[in-house]
């Protein structure tokens, strides 16, 4: 784990220790466990990467855009704990695309024997990426993507996944 540590799929920018993310958008607002190995949530703070930590937690995904992560001190709280840290910015609705799905894709596919904390400022844009890779990578149906979309968080992004299904 430790040679694993500090990877990143992306340039991230980060701020002093302390610094503090923008509030959350009404979401899963703490680490929720979807299936054996994924946990989701919105912003995670020190408190969420520890609990996380605690509870078997091995690798952060971030799907925050970079400016959402510019001021956090995300990446010292994971490497603290000891946790591998990816980023993958997803620039709001915008950023839900297949290039990102396969993104998320690789980094579950390279940690898919660890326990992982996928999160972004709600869980929203974790949701429409599962439910893109569900059905463009797994070969789910529209409708059990959109479920597994909405197991992992997605809501207001939901009719833009069902479109970008559709097509």
């Amino acid at each position: 784990m430790l040679k694993s540590l500090m990877w990143t799929l992306a340039f991230v920018m980060v701020s002093a220790a302390g610094s503090s993310m923008p509030a959350q958008a009404k979401g899963i607002e703490e680490p929720t466990q979807v299936t054996d190995r994924i946990w989701v949530m919105g912003v995670p703070d020190k408190q969420d990467i520890e609990y996380f930590k605690e509870q078997g937690g091995e690798v952060v995904i971030s799907l925050l855009s970079i400016k959402e992560m510019a001021g956090s001190a995300e990446t010292q709280w994971t490497t603290s704990n000891k946790l591998a840290f990816y980023h993958v910015p997803v620039d709001g609705a915008m950023g839900v695309t297949f290039d990102n799905a396969r993104a998320l894709d690789k980094l579950l596919l390279m940690n898919v024997d660890k326990t992982v904390l996928v999160h972004c400022a709600s869980a929203n844009r974790v949701g429409a990426l599962f439910a893109l890779r569900a059905a463009w990578l797994d070969g789910q149906s529209k409708e059990k993507a959109l479920e597994i979309g909405r197991q992992h968080g997605m809501r207001s992004l939901e009719s833009k996944v069902s479109k970008m299904l559709a097509e």
